[in-house]
């Protein structure tokens, strides 16, 4: 019995030690640099250690990496929710709500924007857009989305731009408008005064009428770029549609609205001269003439006194002659509100 024990005992030892020494074996044979293993070259060894299911991805290539194309795929989800209703599927502005809007929604897929802060020949810029959609656009179907999550914001936008083929190609070359703070004495008499100079001789009566509403106003109707009609704002009451505070129409000025309103950008305003303002003569009422005077002596006789002046001194009178006409249209806004105006509208019997 004992010799069989140990006979047994024996061979249990002699394989533990067999296993033992293969795993020091196999141990040795792993820190063996790879082109010491049964005399193969490196890149023999080193091959059968590739994984074959990996597979590198140029950045850009796979949307599930693409920061931009799940912005974008973001964006798709809010616009079904909030906007294509009125822009539609394609973003042609031919949404189901577009046949009962009597101001028709944007056709993005045309790359024509009215308000922006580049020149008129430009897209806008991504802040722009930011704009439109953060406060809405007044007197129209034109929403509000101040509440809108700021990354909701930027991925619409992101799939907005998708509409117009030629935006990446077209970017490059935008020209942006600079839109310097406003003075602080927009309310003086002056100001104002010049201002209505400025809007009578740049014929902005023509459209808007001599006091800002239509009065004796020639250019009452005409179409935009997309065949849609349009009438020219009335200053006096409502919202303005590009915003209400004094960089927003000095921006509106130089940038235009474009397919509807000119641009009036670089020197354009220093051309404001006595003889333009005399042209306009037949817009006045019965003695502004004479009260304009003193105002109107302060501007150049004529266009050859502006092309005497240097660049810096037409870029410094165009800037001038902006404020007074964004003083002038300030002085036609009414202090009291919408509804107080419809009601005294009414009470009056008008």
């Amino acid at each position: 019995m004992t010799s069989k024990t140990g006979r047994d005992g024996g061979a249990g030892t002699a394989g533990l030690l067999l296993a033992t020494v293969v795993l020091v074996a196999m141990t040795l044979g792993c820190s063996v640099e790879p082109s010491a293993q049964q005399g193969q070259p490196a890149s023999a060894a080193s091959a059968a250690l590739e994984y074959p299911m990996w597979e590198t991805v140029a950045p850009g290539e796979n949307a599930s990496y693409n920061q931009r194309e799940s912005l974008v795929r973001r964006g798709r989800l809010v616009y079904i929710k909030y906007c294509i209703g009125c822009h539609g599927e394609y973003g042609d502005g031919q949404g189901v709500a577009a046949k009962r809007l009597i101001t028709k929604p944007r056709d993005f897929t045309r790359g024509i924007y009215k308000f922006r802060s580049t020149d008129s020949s430009s897209l806008p810029l991504e802040t722009d857009l930011y704009r439109t959609i953060d406060r809405g656009l007044a007197q129209v179907s034109m929403p509000a989305f101040r509440l809108m999550p700021e990354g909701d914001k930027v991925a619409v936008i992101e799939y907005i731009k998708g509409f117009y083929p030629q935006w990446e190609e077209r970017k490059g070359n935008r020209k942006r408008v600079p839109i310097p703070l406003a003075p602080a004495d927009l309310a003086t008499e002056e100001r104002i005064q010049r201002g209505r100079v400025v809007y009578l001789a740049t014929q902005c009566w023509k459209c808007h009428g001599t006091d800002g509403r239509g009065k004796r106003a020639t250019l009452t109707e005409y179409t935009d770029a997309w065949g849609n009609p349009q009438k020219a704002f009335d200053f006096t009451r409502g919202q303005l549609k590009g915003g209400n505070a004094p960089e927003d129409i000095y921006r509106t000025f130089h940038t235009g609205l474009r397919s509807i309103m000119p641009s009036f950008g670089g020197d354009t305003l220093s051309r404001i001269t006595l003889n333009g303002f005399e042209r306009s003569l037949e817009a006045l009422e019965a003695g502004e003439a004479e009260l304009l005077q003193p105002y109107v002596a302060q501007f150049p006789a004529d266009g050859m006194a502006v092309n005497e002046m240097s660049s810096s001194q037409r870029l410094s009178l165009a800037e001038r002659n902006s404020w007074d006409l964004v003083a002038y249209i300030q002085s036609l806004r009414t202090s009291s509100s919408t509804r107080a105006a419809v009601l005294a509208t009414s009470r009056t019997g008008g």
